[in-house]
């Protein structure tokens, strides 16, 4: 039940000063309207979900007009085809998030003199110099407003043991990490966390979900499998249980994504089941599955949608230095990684860490691909991210049910890893370093770019 974005806004200013480096009128101000008109037009098109209010900027009046009337936008989208007349200036430096599109010609003058100065200042804003501000590439820039919209209007179902929950719920003096996690990635992405407690779930879900209710689903995912080698088909009915009732708890909850502390629930045995065929399956209902309950994970996978269209899932970083692979393991990823358009990957229902898992799930990923891994520490405000080439699968009944593994910079991966980022980090199929690294700047986040040399 992903959120609709039909309410996002975004202040969209036009540069036209009638005289400066492009001209004068009535040429330039004919020019200015053929250009506004066909980039309006593309944006339309390409964004039906986004409201955008135009306004034509030509002196300092109507900057503070556009400051009053769009303060409340997701951000600012400016397009400066003409200059130098310092109009850009106010709009910068209100801190809002902007998108600062040059025509070349036109706005070299004011970006060169405005953009590097604003960066250096800590103004959110991320830009391009071009021929051409209709390329698809430049107003696909569009997409990481969507993507602070949609950090900021998801709620995350976090389903965690009554101890957790009481402590998520507090802040005692020593609760720092773990238990401040939630509310650190709350401040600083906008992400509603909503915890419930396990036993409440159990007992209000999952037990009212009947085997007779579940066995059609598992009998379904073993049927579409390209095998199953789980023998406790128990187990898969169980997980189909977890399914339905996480689905039912997402809805009840209004939650776009759903995050299940399992491996401890399962431990304390607060919970039967484990929810990796669930996870593939809730992808179907656009809600976003949280492996192990990971808030700093989860703000990922959610921007990571809205930014790339694809699925985001979370893995464990092993490594072998020798190789200079990385072998990205968890038991679960989304059949289809492409984005909702994407073929369908294989799958095979298995156990995992030598049987002791039951029901994971090996999907059979592409290779030949870059992958983009993403990480998160909110409490410093970094965004770490590196990528690596996938070139082959695994299957193998050790650790977790899908490995995928991928050459990468290795040792400077070791030598950059912050420890407060944890283990985990999340795989997008697709090269997104710069599109991450441009939501971390209007998120106002340092990047640390794990595989590239530090010294």
């Amino acid at each position: 039940m992903e959120k609709s974005l039909s309410k996002i806004k975004v202040g969209t200013a036009f540069i036209v000063p009638p005289l400066g480096a492009i001209g004068g009128p009535p040429a330039s101000e004919e020019w200015f309207g053929k250009i506004k008109n066909a980039v309006m037009e593309k944006l339309k098109a390409m964004y039906p979900e986004v409201e955008f209010t135009v306004y034509d900027i030509k002196e300092s009046e109507d900057v503070k007009e556009f400051l009053v009337k769009e303060a409340g936008s997701i951000g600012y989208l400016v397009f400066v085809l003409n200059c130098i007349t310092g109009l850009t200036k106010p709009i910068l430096y209100s801190y809002k998030p902007t998108i600062m599109v040059a025509e070349a010609y036109g706005g070299s003058g004011e970006y060169l003199l405005e953009y590097s100065e604003a960066r250096r200042a800590g103004v959110p804003v991320v830009g391009e110099v071009v021929r051409n501000v209709l390329d698809k590439k430049v107003l696909e820039k569009v997409k990481l407003f969507k993507a602070i919209y949609g950090l900021k209007n998801s709620r995350v179902l976090f389903i965690v043991s009554p101890s957790e929950k009481y402590l998520l719920k507090l802040e005692y003096p020593l609760s720092i990490d773990i238990y401040s996690a939630i509310k650190s990635v709350e401040a600083v992405t906008g992400v509603t966390p909503v915890i419930l407690d396990a036993k409440e779930f159990v007992e209000k879900y999952y037990e009212t979900i009947s085997k007779d209710e579940a066995k059609p689903l598992a009998d379904k995912w073993i049927r579409e499998a390209e095998k199953n080698v789980e023998t406790d088909i128990n187990e898969i009915v169980k997980s189909a249980k977890l399914y339905l009732a996480l689905k039912k708890a997402a809805m009840e909850n209004k939650a776009n994504a759903v995050a299940v502390d399992c491996i401890v629930l399962r431990n304390i045995d607060i919970l039967d089941a484990w929810p990796c065929l669930g996870y593939m399956e809730l992808w179907n209902d656009n809600i976003m599955p949280v492996c192990e309950a990971d808030p700093y994970s989860a703000a990922i996978i959610i921007a990571g949608r809205y930014l790339t269209d694809r699925p985001g899932f979370i893995v464990d970083v092993a490594l072998d230095s020798l190789r200079n692979e990385a072998i990205y393991y968890h038991c679960y990823a989304p059949l289809k990684p492409h984005g909702d358009k994407g073929a369908t990957c294989p799958y095979i229902i298995t156990p995992a860490h030598l049987g002791v898992k039951k029901a994971s799930i090996h999907v059979k990923l592409p290779v030949g691909e870059t992958v983009t891994a993403v990480g998160f520490l909110p409490d410093e405000r970094v965004l770490t991210i590196h990528t690596a080439e996938i070139v082959d699968v695994e299957f193998s009944n050790y650790a977790c049910s899908v490995k995928l593994i991928g050459k990468t910079n290795v040792r400077s991966i070791i030598e950059n890893w912050i420890r407060r980022t944890g283990w985990h980090r999340v795989l997008f199929y697709g090269d997104w370093r710069e599109e991450f690294k441009e939501l971390a700047t209007l998120l106002k986040l340092d990047v640390l770019e794990e595989d590239r040399e530090m010294f």
